[in-house]
């Protein structure tokens, strides 16, 4: 809800800042005005709204009221300002006469006002203690305590943590002692009124569920939100927690979807994506070749073993951004800062240039353009042994890029695949077609970013 008012508001400021920038050049806004710059810019703000989209601007998880989320905004508007020149100039120049270069600068002006003022009253109401709910959190785990730590540090959220039930007395960080703690769930209804809670999360705990169950059910004349911790923690933070879940989550999420015309599409929209950036990349293959070459020994194409759909293993095409014989004494995870790649390699890999094989494996099918990133075998064998759950990311074919890649950078431990895991599962739950168009999305704004060095 937050995000579709965000979205029409930033619409209506929009249109509201054309029809001032008309009044403020022209001395007045008359209809005939109007509708000779209402189809063009009409244009100018779609291509706007997607920009937005895609630069994250409608997460509400990461906005916040500081200088680094302003300056974010403010380079998202010079973006728009420069794609709205080359429309006028380059693409409408040949079928209109209208050159609005005046119009342009001075909207400009007026919309980044109102859009700065906007952003800043719309953070000041989410964040208000009158606007969140009042969050009261039954259960001690690690699970229930960084979900603790996600309200209290973002309170753009809308949640506000009033109570902390600790009936089994755990020992409770000093950083949470700003929040009410009682250890009697017998008190559970009499707390709720106190504290005027509107929203409960509960643990998954079976030592004291039907306990739990019994006093929320006295509890039901309030009329408060319950959930449990897992579906809570999954709907604030995109991700779902591994050691909170059971094997019976996956049956009541993952065995009753009638997936077939979601495959098709999903297919059809693979192969237009690989096909449409394969050739294009054809333009560039001939300079990345040369620079791999003339950069180190070896091959140009990298062949990799990586598990995929129901754990088949398949063959993965890279562009090799080692040395040869990077790995002849064995598989090995890739750190941050490796000494077998090349110097072309460390560019190619943070712009993900080395991944423009791949689009050969999504036409043949191994893989889709977004889904869990395939791993390899060794590693596969390892995580499965210390990650619970690790197994399940592959009962979807695997992706060039996914939801855990737009959320967390690169990862080269166990911890850092347990926290991909998270985001992998989520993506696996709600997987669709706008979700797969949105990640496509991002990813090509990751790309831009990464090259552009911002």
């Amino acid at each position: 809800m937050k995000k579709f008012v965000l979205f029409l508001v930033d619409v209506a400021l929009l249109y509201t800042s054309l029809a001032l920038t008309l009044l403020l050049r022209y001395g007045r806004l008359d209809s005939q005005l109007w509708q000779e710059h209402l189809g063009p810019f009409s244009l100018v703000f779609s291509i706007w709204v997607i920009v937005f989209f895609i630069n994250g601007l409608y997460e509400i998880r990461k906005a916040e009221n500081d200088f680094k989320f302003f300056g974010h905004l403010i380079q998202n508007l010079a973006i728009n300002a420069l794609l709205a020149v080359l429309f006028f100039y380059l693409i409408l120049g040949r079928f209109s006469y209208l050159k609005p270069q005046t119009i342009l600068l001075i909207l400009l002006v007026v919309f980044t006002v109102l859009f700065l003022l906007w952003r800043k009253l719309f953070y000041k109401i989410i964040s208000s203690s009158t606007m969140g709910a009042n969050l009261a959190i039954i259960g001690v785990t690690p699970e229930s305590l960084l979900l603790a730590e996600e309200t209290i540090t973002k309170p753009q959220l809308g949640y506000k943590l009033k109570l902390i039930i600790n009936p089994d007395h755990a020992v409770i960080p000093e950083k949470f002692q700003v929040v009410t703690m009682s250890k009697d769930i017998a008190d559970l209804k009499n707390q709720l009124i106190k504290h005027k809670i509107n929203t409960v999360v509960a643990v998954n705990d079976t030592r004291y569920g039907p306990e739990v169950a019994k006093y929320l059910f006295e509890s039901i004349d309030l009329k408060i939100q319950y959930f449990n911790l897992t579906d809570f923690y999954e709907k604030l933070t995109g991700k779902v927690p591994v050691t909170s879940l059971e094997r019976n989550w996956f049956l009541e999420n993952f065995t009753q979807k009638n997936e077939q015309w979601f495959a098709i599409v999903k297919r059809v929209i693979d192969i237009f994506f690989a096909s449409l950036f394969g050739l294009i990349s054809l333009l560039f293959i001939p300079i990345i070749a040369i620079l791999i070459k003339t950069g180190s020994k070896g091959p140009l194409i990298y062949k990799q073993k990586r598990v995929g759909l129901n754990g088949k293993i398949f063959t993965v095409y890279k562009f090799r951004s080692m040395v040869q014989d990077a790995e002849k004494s064995g598989a090995q995870w890739a750190s941050k800062n490796d000494a077998r790649v090349t110097g072309i390699g460390k560019f190619i890999r943070k712009a993900r240039i080395d991944e423009i094989p791949q689009f050969w494996n999504i036409v043949k099918g191994n893989m889709s353009f977004v889904g869990p990133r395939p791993e390899r075998p060794e590693f596969v064998d390892q995580l499965k042994e210390k990650i619970s759950f690790y197994n399940e990311r592959h009962l979807v074919k695997p992706g060039l890029s996914g939801w855990a890649q737009i959320n967390f950078p690169y990862g080269s431990s166990v911890e850092d695949a347990l926290e991909k895991l998270q985001y992998d599962l989520f993506y696996i739950k709600n997987r669709s077609i706008a979700l797969d168009i949105s990640i496509i999305l991002k990813t090509i704004n990751t790309v831009f970013n990464i090259t552009l060095g911002r």
